[in-house]
């Protein structure tokens, strides 16, 4: 047979397969699933916030067809009701459209399953195989930094004390320096990719995890680029929330405001620091990095807090407090101010949906360690870390601050 008269065969046979397809609802979508590895059996989907349901394997094969209530969604297929603890080897994410959709799914690895059918999930494939390329040379990196966290997890699991786990992770801390350089290009190779195509819905799911490596401008300037309506659901109302909050705890704007309890017991305000420079140290019992900077800031303060300089340190321990005053104590910086960040508990478990007592809200901070510099009259001199400078840049402005 010759070519032309196969790819006339195929055609025809396709057009004949879509003719007997049964046709979408208005607002609908579907996925025809083949499986790789699981004859008959069960999946679970979950489409947050509605509740897991259960997907039958038959024959090789499934059917998902639900309401899609926005023009984009994002589905997760799972091997477990209970996505805790899962990877990418047991569940998959996936950007869905009302329209048919065919999902080719490896049961025994969900990463390497295929969605063909959604322009939107064909822009995650094409940013995450260019995040691939790059990891590409740092697989030694990634493999020991595997390691250390499985061993991590195996020794929590069997009951290691809390000085052997804690030893780990200064071990896991090592191995994210190592992997650094990895991750920096893939934050540049994304924020690229944002900029190359602003009217990707997936663009602006990504932007949202880029903002503590940009200033506000770039990341206002890139979200006046995004579609409106793309804006309007999933991450995007998130994103113009979180764009609008990097205003705050930048040199040039006015401290955030606070009054809270100190660690022990006393209260304390931010009027309380006027007329003093004050280093607020946004940290945490956890924090590796944080605790491993402890004794830099202790000879800053020892040098500068005779001439007027004070610290604040401010815990992300809320859910924990005597880790945080076992870490002030054996770091030995109760030389200091301590308070917790202030986010409130419900259940047991923290309440991000309420941040009226959250100081770390006031000023806008993503990542630990964060250190603002206020001056004596309320205004901002300096962020480092967490979208500002390095410490390097600290040391330098307190240095010009209190030379004479």
């Amino acid at each position: 047979m010759k070519t032309s008269n196969l790819f006339k065969l195929v055609v025809i046979v396709l057009f004949i397969v879509s003719c007997n397809e049964k046709p979408l609802e208005a607002g609908k979508y579907r996925i025809n699933g083949t499986v790789t590895g699981l004859d008959n059996g069960e999946l679970y989907v979950s489409n947050y916030p509605d509740p897991v349901d259960t997907i039958t394997v038959e024959n090789g094969k499934f059917t998902i067809e639900n309401i899609l209530k926005e023009n984009i969604g994002q589905i997760s297929l799972m091997k477990d009701a209970n996505p805790r603890g899962m990877d990418n080897k047991t569940i998959g994410n996936f950007f869905i459209e009302p329209v048919i959709m065919n999902l080719n799914l490896d049961y025994n690895d969900f990463s390497k399953s295929k969605l063909i059918g959604s322009k939107t999930q064909d822009d995650q494939y094409r940013l995450e195989a260019i995040l691939t390329e790059i990891a590409k040379d740092y697989k030694k990196e990634q493999e020991n930094f595997e390691r250390i966290a499985q061993k991590y997890r195996e020794r929590s699991s069997a009951g290691a004390t809390a000085e052997e786990l804690e030893a780990i992770k200064y071990e896991d801390n090592e191995a994210r320096e190592k992997l650094a350089p990895m991750w920096n290009k893939q934050s540049e190779a994304t924020l690229q990719f944002i900029k190359n195509n602003p009217k990707s819905f997936v663009s602006v799911q990504s932007l949202i995890f880029q903002l503590g490596n940009i200033k506000y401008n770039e990341a206002k300037t890139l979200l006046d680029q995004f579609d409106p309506e793309h804006l309007k659901i999933g991450l995007g109302p998130r994103l113009i929330e979180e764009v609008e909050n990097m205003q705050k705890g930048v040199p040039g704007a006015l401290a955030g405001n606070f009054n809270t309890t100190d660690i022990n017991g006393n209260p304390l305000k931010l009027s309380n620091f006027k007329g003093k420079y004050l280093l607020i140290d946004f940290w945490a019992s956890w924090c590796v990095p944080c605790r491993k900077g402890n004794p830099h800031l202790i000879s800053l303060f020892k040098k500068y807090n005779p001439k007027g300089l004070e610290i604040l340190g401010v815990s992300d321990d809320d859910s924990n407090p005597d880790k945080w005053r076992k870490a002030v104590e054996k770091d030995q910086i109760g030389i200091w101010h301590h308070v917790l960040r202030g986010i409130k508990m419900k259940d047991g478990r923290p309440d991000f949906n309420d941040r009226s007592t959250d100081i770390s809200d006031g000023y806008n901070i993503s990542s630990l360690p964060t250190k603002i510099l206020i001056g004596p009259d309320g205004v901002i001199i300096g962020r480092y870390g967490g979208g500002g400078g390095t410490d390097e840049d600290m040391d330098k402005d307190l240095l010009e601050i209190f030379k004479n």
